[in-house]
């Protein structure tokens, strides 16, 4: 066989092995397309509920088509989401390409399935890009750390003839040989940084409690909005245990703050629970002052007990608050003892032996009050040694006294008190009591 028929054979081969290529490329893409394509969307926090669209487009290679009728169903993440239910023969198909099928219908099926059935005796508006709705609802207290994630888990084209010859869902990276694979349907809002939160501060004033009498103690809140704090609270409780060393009876009552407001108390053995809200429970609290009055009654004794409000907690009852913390600030309760009495010729003579000094918390951890007892003079001086002898503290005071020791460092200490008066007088005047500081 010469070259030049060698040649001949082989551009002819060549010929026929490209036309093959072209004419089955050709064949390969006269399929008719319908893609699918969910509408994504951006939640923010204060998301409640959505409506989003399910998009179409019809790919037509070899016409005719007949589109009348689908049966699609997805899974959902049914810890963050709900579909919600459309209304036969309109709802969400309303203005969508099956508005005019004789049957359209979106059914919630529990645990986390949502179907939507169509069936038209005519074409679905071919002209309507979208093929129908859904509407769905946030979960309460639902925050988006990513998405909430759909997986169609069907899509089948019912139509008799339909010449629909393949179904892609856009938004899928792909499919087994039974389903979609799943993708993220809502999404977080990270255009705007989330809210600040912000630390509140409960306090009380020292009280002195005279033995078998009734005071009340005003428990007072920080501001709850200024120009660069919300804590956005609408409900809240505060708990605390009752000494019953030191109280026969408690009661709690609105302050200044709940005027308008509602309040409820329980009380279990030694602890109680007092709740409250606005009126309206959909407002917010702004302003700081008062918040509770507690009326306690203190036990009748002879001796001299301080305490205060044990295992104080304060919560916020509405999810969506905004406080980091709490910080307690409660001082101390004295129930000031009463010695006997002693009745001789209808007179009655009191006791002037001097009670002890009296040093609240201890073992203290970030403040510590000085509670003289009474009959000691205006002037009083303080000096606090530690264990090496050298002095930390040295304070010349009126009333009682508070000294904050969050900085100072853990060890026993030694407080001395002088009363001025009792040295002019040249009489003891001095108190002196071991200190422990824990952290």
């Amino acid at each position: 066989m010469t070259v030049k028929k060698k040649k001949r054979q082989i551009l002819s081969l060549t010929i026929l092995l490209l036309a093959f290529c072209v004419g089955h490329q050709a064949f390969a893409q006269k399929k008719n397309v319908l893609r699918i394509r969910f509408q994504t969307a951006i939640i923010s926090p204060s998301t409640i509920d959505t409506t989003l669209n399910v998009y179409y487009t019809l790919e037509v290679a070899k016409p005719p088509v007949n589109f009348t009728a689908f049966d699609c169903r997805y899974a959902f993440e049914n810890t963050k989401i709900q579909p919600i239910n459309m209304d036969e023969q309109g709802g969400f198909f309303v203005g969508t390409a099956c508005a005019n099928a004789d049957f359209a219908h979106g059914t919630f099926v529990p645990p986390g399935e949502y179907r939507v059935q169509v069936d038209g005796s005519t074409m679905l508006d071919t002209s309507n890009p979208i093929l129908f709705q859904v509407r769905y609802s946030v979960k309460p207290g639902t925050t988006f750390g990513d998405s909430a994630m759909i997986e169609p888990t069907l899509f089948d084209v019912l139509s008799q003839s339909s010449g629909i010859d393949t179904v892609i869902i856009v938004n899928s990276p792909g499919r087994d040989q039974n389903s979609w694979f799943p993708f993220g349907l809502m999404f977080a809002d990270t255009t705007k940084s989330p809210p600040k939160k912000t630390s509140v501060s409960l306090s009380s004033d020292s009280t002195d409690i005279l033995s078998d009498s009734v005071k009340g103690v005003s428990i007072n809140v920080s501001p709850l909005e200024t120009v660069n704090v919300d804590a956005n609270l609408k409900s809240a409780k505060f708990e605390f245990d009752v000494d019953t060393a030191a109280f026969d009876l408690v009661s709690v009552s609105k302050g200044a703050l709940l005027t308008s407001g509602s309040l409820s108390v329980s009380i279990d053995s030694i602890h109680v629970t007092a709740r409250f809200s606005n009126a309206d429970t959909s407002k917010i609290f702004t302003a700081g002052g008062e918040l509770l009055r507690i009326f306690l009654k203190g036990k009748r004794r002879t001796d001299t007990l301080c305490t205060g409000f044990l295992n104080p907690k304060f919560t916020a009852l509405n999810s969506d608050n905004l406080i980091s913390g709490v910080t307690y600030m409660l001082k101390s309760i004295c129930v000031l003892g009463k010695q006997p009495d002693t009745v001789t010729r209808n007179s009655v003579i009191v006791s002037q032996e001097k009670a002890d000094l009296l040093i609240y918390p201890n073992p203290a951890r970030s403040f510590i009050d000085f509670i003289m007892p009474q009959g000691y003079g205006e002037k009083k001086h303080l000096m606090v040694f530690d264990a090496l002898g050298r002095k930390v503290f040295d304070e010349v005071f009126d009333a009682n006294l508070r000294w904050e020791v969050a900085s100072v460092p853990v060890g026993v200490y030694s407080a001395t008190v002088t009363d001025f008066l009792s040295l002019q007088n040249s009489t003891a005047g001095t108190k002196k009591q071991k200190i422990l500081i824990i952290h």
